[in-house]
């Protein structure tokens, strides 16, 4: 087990140069190899998402200060409504039975 991580200890600066010259070669950002056409696509649906989550952040804003000044108005009196409801049975009084009519 302990040769094992040896030589893999060995072996890593080895390929850690290797990535490294892998990467300065490929520094080139990956929009920048896109072709022209499809680059431009990639910046629009970008530009969209920008644009579409400003859109939001207004739209949230000026819903925030209409609520508040909705809340900042006071309201007048309301009707009283006498039906005093509290009053009322929760449950409904049964009907009453039909009388029993003469037998013919």
């Amino acid at each position: 087990m302990v040769d094992v991580l040896l030589s893999l200890s060995r072996l890593l600066p080895a390929h850690a140069a290797v990535l490294a010259a892998d990467a300065s070669e490929k520094a080139e950002p990956l929009l920048m190899r896109l072709d022209p056409q499809r680059r431009a696509k990639v910046f629009m649906a970008l530009l969209g998402l920008v644009l579409l989550g400003a859109l939001l952040i207004a739209v949230a804003a000026l819903g925030g200060r209409h609520a508040l000044r909705l809340a900042r108005k006071r309201s007048g009196p309301t009707a009283r409504h006498e039906d005093d409801w509290y009053r009322k049975p929760l449950v409904p009084p049964e009907p009453a039975p039909p009388e029993a009519h003469e037998p013919e």
